[in-house]
């Protein structure tokens, strides 16, 4: 009797027919994201390969960017707290900065954010356009899978990208950089105050 596929099995599986689908259209193994359907190629290309970094490519360019301002900010609060806040307070103000302390890069920290099953949950939305709307600066396209997938490119002849926490990573963003501010304020309090205590 044959097996039931289990949950993921049933993920990947529809990843793969989308990717097969998808190069059906005339995608290929070469997709060009300065398409709406290349992008779409592309990003099913990524998620059937297991790849993070290569998704993160096609992402919409403004949660990009989120995530890069992101990561730097918090590093740059995180060096500050460890080379100026007293050892007692250290442990602390880092575990506050959150979990971009713990990637290199940006993309690690949507790999982190948007893990395998989250990567997985899009493939059962990619597929061929069929229509397209735009709204605002985005567009909503319906796939041959009865899917809705929102995407965004900013000026002609760029990457389109996936629509992906826009919003909260922007509002995320600005967190970061007041937070920074006040790291390097608290920073310098503390250099005056062991200034004075030194002499």
């Amino acid at each position: 009797m044959p097996q039931k596929l289990n949950f993921d099995g049933r993920m990947a599986l529809a990843g793969l027919v989308a990717l097969v689908h998808l190069a059906g259209c005339g995608i290929g193994s070469n997709p060009d994201p300065r398409t709406i359907d290349g992008m779409m190629g592309y990003a099913a290309l990524a998620i059937e390969r297991d790849d993070p970094e290569m998704l993160f490519k096609v992402i919409d360019e403004r949660a990009r960017h989120a995530l890069l301002s992101i990561v730097a900010d918090r590093q740059a609060a995180a060096a500050l707290i460890r080379a100026h806040y007293p050892a007692a307070d250290q442990a602390g103000a880092l575990q506050s900065l959150g979990d971009a302390l713990d990637v290199g890069e940006a993309w690690q920290l949507f790999a982190a954010r948007c893990d395998q099953a989250c990567r997985r949950a899009w493939s059962t939305e990619l597929g061929a356009v069929q229509s397209k709307t735009a709204e605002g600066e985005e567009w909503l396209l319906t796939t041959t899978r009865g899917a809705e997938v929102r995407v965004y490119r900013e000026h002609e002849g760029e990457w389109w990208g996936l629509v992906w926490r826009t919003a909260e990573l922007d509002a995320e963003r600005d967190r970061a950089n007041r937070d920074l501010e006040m790291i390097r304020q608290n920073a310098e309090t503390y250099q005056r105050r062991e200034a004075l205590e030194q002499h």
